[in-house]
């Protein structure tokens, strides 16, 4: 196979790494630039000076329908590092209506979720049976035959399929908020279906989920930079890249740290204004750049809470009727032993928290948990810590996939990568991953389409 023999790739997040990791495995000599002192991007751990833990910088999980983000952990070999339910159980708390699950059962799907979707509390017995029709019309639909869902927002769907006020909000709101880090309301159609057609209703453990059981810097970041270095790669830290210069044959350098380096090819892995301003204004103001900028963004919020006693026995949760939306309880998932417990709670699409001051926000879940565990009424919230995430993802509003970049660009020796690229999932570390395989992929097809025109290897 024919190959280029160097290539830069400008990003270390997870599409980053996937897209040298797959070029350090064709043979390519790759260069991996990250302006940070760690390798992960979005999805990071440190070291918390107040406790001398582990924290991540959100609660990142991952589905079982995520075959390439599963693939991407057992090619570096931290697989083992991981959990992944072998059944789906989410427990829901209802402030109102009190406790529930969404389990999946031994039927074939879509009807494994059947009787955990009979037995879900929030929802009236018409409402489960109107529900239980709209999963077997989401399951039959053809989306590639209807770009229209893209359109329109997957609450206004829901409308149309009779869904209540109450169910969107109990029992739809409930997935797609954390999954698409957005609110229904907000979401389009097109990308809200992808997810229940993928979790949900494809087989039965599609909606199981997966968590590391560290931080994810060691998890992810260490052993992806050793897998590159082991196949002849280079990985460069603190080496952010300023900009990049290019002429009609394509980029000819890219300039970081004031250094210079030089390739047959590159990859920019970057959140979308970092990639335009590396890019010349020529490019970066193009019409095929410059529909990035048109993206919105999506903000997270996690509370991070320590108490110095054990509060609550459960493993994770979703909340409904509360300011809470998901609470993980790190103590187990992590298997941390000791009197007290490490809660991190999940707050996706956190448009009314971003701007609201951390003691606030903390004073706010403190009280919701008191409420909701009664245990913690008495425990000693010793440490606590709010980590806002403003620009944490695109938020896939109706028409945001025209904003999207394919991987391919019109400039002969770059490529581009990231969740937020063309991938045909929404901002997940399932997608960032699949960007950078599909990078890798374009970069490898280029230089084979070079030499074939050249003649190269011709009888």
């Amino acid at each position: 196979m024919t190959r280029p023999a160097t290539a830069v790739v400008a990003g270390g997040g997870l599409a980053g790494i996937a897209a040298a990791c797959d070029l350090a495995d064709a043979g390519v000599r790759v260069t991996l630039l990250e302006k940070r002192p760690f390798l992960g991007g979005r999805a990071y751990s440190w070291t918390d000076e107040g406790t001398g833990l582990e924290v991540d910088n959100g609660q990142h999980v991952f589905l079982g329908c995520c075959t390439e983000y599963i693939a991407f952990l057992e090619r570096l070999g931290v697989r083992g590092r991981t959990h992944l339910q072998k059944n789906l159980r989410v427990r829901v708390i209802d402030k109102v209506w009190g406790r529930s699950e969404l389990r999946s059962s031994p039927l074939p799907a879509p009807l494994h979720l059947l009787p955990s979707l009979l037995r879900f509390k929030p929802l009236s017995p018409k409402e489960k049976t109107l529900a239980a029709y709209a999963f077997t019309q989401i399951r039959a639909l053809d989306r590639s035959a209807h770009p229209e869902l893209d359109s329109i927002t997957l609450q206004d769907w829901l409308r149309e399929k009779r869904q209540s006020k109450h169910a969107i909000r109990s029992l739809w709101n409930l997935v797609i908020q954390p999954t698409l880090n957005d609110d229904i309301s907000r979401v389009s159609a097109d990308m809200g279906l992808m997810v229940f057609q993928e979790a949900f209703l494809r087989s039965r453990t599609g909606a199981n989920v997966g968590w590391a059981k560290m931080g994810l810097t060691r998890l992810i970041g260490d052993a992806a930079g050793r897998y590159i270095e082991d196949r002849g790669g280079r990985v460069r830290l603190d080496a952010g890249l300023d900009r990049m210069e290019t002429d009609a044959a394509g980029v000819t350098r890219a300039l970081f740290e004031g250094e210079e380096v030089n390739a047959d090819a590159y990859v920019l892995a970057l959140p979308p204004d970092c990639l335009l301003e590396a890019l010349p204004s020529a490019a970066s103001d193009s019409p095929f750049f410059s529909r990035a900028r048109r993206l919105a963004w999506s903000p997270i919020v996690n509370v991070h809470m320590w108490y110095d006693r054990r509060i609550w026995g459960g493993a994770f949760a979703a909340f409904l009727n509360t300011p809470l939306q998901w609470a993980f309880n790190k103590s187990r998932l992590w298997g941390q032993e000791g009197d007290g417990q490490y809660i991190d709670i999940s707050l996706s699409g956190a448009h009314d928290f971003i701007d609201r001051p951390a003691q606030e926000i903390v004073d706010l879940f403190r009280k919701e948990m008191d409420a909701l565990f009664p245990v913690a009424r008495g425990a000693e919230l010793s440490r606590a810590l709010v980590v806002k995430q403003r620009q944490a993802t695109f938020s896939a509003v109706p028409g945001a996939a025209a904003s999207r970049l394919p991987q391919e660009t019109p400039i002969r020796n770059l490529v581009v990568a990231g969740d937020w690229t063309v991938t045909g999932w929404p901002a997940t570390m399932e997608s960032a991953v699949r960007s950078g395989r599909l990078a890798a992929r374009a970069v490898l097809a280029r230089g084979r389409c070079a030499e074939e025109r050249m003649g190269v290897g011709a009888p």
